[in-house]
């Protein structure tokens, strides 16, 4: 964090803290809300990698509370199909305006999440071929605009899953897939010890708002849980469409 001042270092704590309270209560939007803030004050290279670090970090914090929930079929489903989605991304990546990209995904999220809250539901539970389709989706959304995570919480939102199940897949979900993202950034030279040492320095905001958000989701009932996570998704839909049409 050296080299900010402190107004800057202030943006990223408080950037942070939202982003940490986020993940605990309902598993994801954690890198959407941190990048958005910390691209204010700091490269967007350098706020991706720090991000992807850190949301594993949430992830071996959040381990022992949600292993039991954590539906492993559903999870492998969905990371074969990122595997198979994300290539395709990264194809859209070179050949489309990534501002047109961000602007349809988020638009995406948008329109289904607002259906959603209007009491939209899948009549029945899905099968792993639509769950791997999602997870294509994940995949090419993640390789494009890194915004692969809201199409899948937004599937497991509209199945009306179990909310200690639907976060603990979210959380497993997201933290093999960082992994495989902190690999191919190393490859790259974007993440290093430096970057590793920013994160242990942010670990205690991360600490305190991941413990603050999981207290609330304890405290929340299905129906609560399952309007907070769609009002989420809808921030941070409309939040992504406010950065691809600056």
């Amino acid at each position: 964090m050296a080299g900010h001042s402190a107004p800057a270092l202030a943006v990223m704590a408080a950037g942070l803290l939202l982003a940490s309270l986020a993940r605990g209560y309902s598993g994801f939007g954690f890198s959407a809300l941190l990048v958005a803030s910390w691209s204010l004050v700091t490269e967007p290279a350098r706020a991706v990698a720090l991000a992807l670090v850190m949301e594993v970090l949430a992830s071996i914090i959040q381990a022992y509370s949600i292993w039991r929930s954590i539906p492993w079929r559903r999870v492998a489903a969905l990371l074969g199909g990122a595997a198979l989605g994300t290539p395709a991304g990264v194809w859209l990546l070179t050949r489309t305006p990534p501002a047109t990209m961000k602007l349809g995904v988020a638009a995406f999220v948008l329109a289904c999440a607002i259906a959603l809250l209007a009491g939209f539901r899948f009549r029945r539970k899905t099968g792993d071929a639509a769950t791997a389709a999602v997870g294509v989706a994940s995949g090419v959304a993640n390789g494009a605009v890194a915004m692969g995570g809201l199409p899948v919480a937004l599937f497991l939102t509209a199945e009306g899953d179990d909310p200690a199940r639907l976060r603990a897949a979210l959380i497993a979900y997201f933290f093999l897939l960082d992994l495989m993202a902190i690999a191919l950034l190393a490859g790259e030279g974007l993440v290093s010890a430096d970057t590793l040492a920013q994160a242990a320095i942010a670990l205690p905001v991360l600490v305190c708002g991941i413990w603050l958000g999981t207290r609330q989701f304890f405290g929340a009932t299905a129906q609560s849980f399952r309007r907070n996570t769609l009002w989420i998704l809808i921030g941070l839909a409309l939040l992504g469409i406010g950065r691809a049409a600056a």
